[in-house]
């Protein structure tokens, strides 16, 4: 039986969705190739967290075909040595911590961030042809002006990751998988307003990733 392992944020969870384990994109492919999965997304996670839960679980259990889904670039994963472990920051948990507010206000720029987003892209890819694992990628489209118009966010740097990820080919969510340049709000759980994909948003999704799972 095949075997599909499925990773990313709160859009490949499911979030918004009044049923997520049955509704997501996720279960949908499954059920089309009548193969075993696992979904190992959670909400608010970043790209780091991401491509190391994905690199790990790899290491255990094999999988025919990843489908891998990259989150928005501001967040990122840090070791908390009060609670000695791996936890995530995002922009929104600013509010709360005056430790997080200074380090997006003085350290973090999106040159930083983007090369991170390649990092983990990078890395994620090099990792899939050490040990010869097949796997297709989406991206939120959050990234999709980073990726258009580098020089603009670069700010003059050439981005080093960036540039080693140069045949990396993405698949947008939104304008790809789920029409955006259509403006289908029936895709969206709040509409046009923004959200998370709704139920006929992830039919949409599964659509386009059996495409690619079937062009690998």
């Amino acid at each position: 039986m095949m075997s599909l392992c499925f990773s990313g944020c709160s859009i490949t969870w499911g979030d918004e969705l009044q049923s997520p384990y049955t509704e997501r994109y996720s279960t949908i492919v499954s059920k089309h190739y009548d193969a075993r999965h696992v979904n190992l997304s959670a909400c608010g996670i970043s790209n780091d967290t991401i491509v190391r839960n994905t690199i790990k679980y790899l290491q255990k259990t094999k999988s025919d075909v990843v489908v891998i889904q990259y989150t928005v670039h501001p967040r990122l994963e840090y070791f908390n040595d009060k609670t000695n472990k791996i936890e995530n920051w995002t922009p929104q948990d600013a509010k709360k911590s005056q430790k997080l507010r200074d380090y997006y206000s003085s350290v973090y720029n999106i040159v930083m961030a983007a090369e991170n987003m390649w990092k983990n892209i990078f890395l994620f890819d090099a990792y899939c042809k050490s040990v010869g694992q097949k796997y297709v990628s989406l991206i939120a489209d959050h990234f999709e002006r980073i990726i258009v118009e580098p020089t603009k966010f670069y700010q003059g740097h050439s981005g080093y990751w960036r540039e080693m990820c140069a045949d990396y080919n993405s698949t947008y969510i939104q304008k790809e998988l789920l029409g955006m340049e259509f403006k289908k709000p029936e895709n969206y759980a709040r509409g046009m307003n923004g959200g998370h994909p709704s139920e006929k948003g992830h039919i949409q999704m599964a659509k386009k990733v059996i495409e690619l799972i079937d062009a690998i």
